[in-house]
């Protein structure tokens, strides 16, 4: 088996190498997130663990949306409830767990991906609270039908020009659109917006 460590440092590649220490039948590879794509070309992994954070893991994942075979990926980020998301369940993640996880935690969390298997903290599960009336309608009205399902696009890593594709609209018009969403929602980046999406229920977990 061929387990992939995709972090920004290295200590999680070592947590990973403790957990497993044990089977002589694996072998451990460790990368940077910016090249998922290319380290899942060159090195086919069997399952991938990405550390980061719950905003950054989305982004690397989105990178690796549409691609023919991902293997099952454990994700440890900071912020388990917003990462069990629909785009993270296509993007292969298989697993979430906090990114202060043991080797234990982590290492039955991968035999399981392997298997085809779920592992998932308590927090991805936890039904979202409930936004006051006020608030929820406030947010309705904040993303017209049309914004709300460029974010869902968004959410699933999708360019503004496979997004115009698939609306049969303009690229310019999407960009506009994405513009007007970060506006409404207070973001500074597509990643930001589809978190503060899932946070105020306009994506569905």
């Amino acid at each position: 088996m061929r387990v992939l460590v995709v972090s920004e440092g290295d200590a999680v590649a070592a947590t990973v190498e403790a957990a497993l220490r044990d089977r002589p039948d694996v072998h451990v590879m460790t990368g940077r997130p910016h090249v998922l794509r290319r380290l899942l070309d060159e090195g086919d992994p069997t399952v991938v663990v990405l550390a980061a954070t719950a905003a950054r893991a989305a982004s690397v994942l989105g990178t690796v949306v549409g691609r023919l075979h991902v293997p099952p990926v454990v994700l440890l980020v900071d912020e388990p409830a917003t990462a069990w998301t629909p785009a993270s369940r296509r993007a292969g993640v298989h697993a979430v767990l906090g990114l202060d996880a043991g080797a234990e935690q982590i290492g039955a969390a991968i035999a399981a991906a392997a298997a085809g298997l779920l592992t998932l903290h308590p927090d991805a599960l936890r039904a979202r609270v409930a936004l006051p009336r006020s608030a929820a309608v406030a947010e309705d009205r904040a993303l017209t039908a049309r914004q709300r399902e460029i974010l869902e696009m968004m959410a699933a890593g999708l360019s503004n020009r496979v997004i115009a594709k698939r609306l049969g609209i303009s690229a310019y018009t999407v960009k506009f659109h994405v513009a007007a969403i970060l506006q409404a929602l207070g973001a500074r980046t597509r990643t930001e917006a589809v978190t503060l999406g899932v946070r105020h229920g306009l994506l569905s977990l």
